[in-house]
């Protein structure tokens, strides 16, 4: 009985064109290789109709959670909020404003925004500012605003623990500068007070795992 339906099966393999016979042969020597089994695995799985070969995308992001950004009444000037000041009576503790965030962003003025909702997400391995762009969907998914920045910052103008990393690492904003070019402008508790930087996103340099990305989580 056996060896009737063997018989059978080669003779309709002999009859099948050569594209088909080679496609069987092809797929035999897969079966017969190293990775035969998973061949096996996954064949299996295409002919109960089931997804088969799924392809694990290597992210660079880990998703943390989101926060509501309330909305503000009136321009946000950016030289009125930010300043370096580590006084008990600071609105903020900020103990450092970097070179390229006075040149940059001091001179800018946001008009007035509603209620917002960002994502933050941990930085799995060390990566550049284009791929993490890229991964969080382009400029506009990625762009946020310094009012934004500074109201996390002022949930913990002390460094206390919350949404943004308070153990030295960068928690790092896409925003626009005054002439509307992205840079990004990241802080850090650095003991006393927030540190705040802008590097421009074309750097040939790295974020390091462990760092935090803000950015629209529409």
């Amino acid at each position: 009985m056996a060896k009737d339906m063997l018989g059978q099966v080669v003779r309709k393999i002999v009859d099948l064109p050569n594209e088909k016979l080679g496609v069987i042969c092809d797929l035999s020597e897969k079966f017969l290789g190293e990775f035969g089994q998973e061949w096996l695995a996954e064949l299996k799985k295409f002919l109960r109709k089931e997804k088969c070969w799924t392809v694990v995308i290597d992210t660079i992001l880990e998703f943390v959670g989101n926060i509501t950004i309330p909305a503000r009444i009136g321009k946000f000037v950016a030289k009125d909020n930010f300043a370096v000041d580590t006084s008990r009576k600071a609105r903020v503790k900020i103990s450092y404003l970097g070179d390229n965030f006075r040149d940059n962003f001091l001179g800018k003025t946001e008009r007035v925004i509603s209620e917002s909702v960002l994502r933050y997400d941990n930085i799995k391995k060390s990566s550049r500012d284009i791929l993490i762009i890229n991964e969080l969907g382009g400029d506009d998914k990625a762009e946020t605003t310094l009012f934004e920045m500074f109201a996390l910052m002022e949930m913990q103008a002390n460094g206390e623990n919350g949404h943004l990393l308070a153990n030295g690492y960068a928690n790092i904003f896409y925003i626009c500068d005054m002439t509307g070019i992205l840079w990004a402008v990241f802080c850090r508790w650095g003991g006393g007070g927030w540190l705040v930087h802008a590097c421009s996103v074309g750097r040939p340099h790295d974020w390091f795992d462990g760092y935090r990305v803000f950015s629209r989580n529409s």
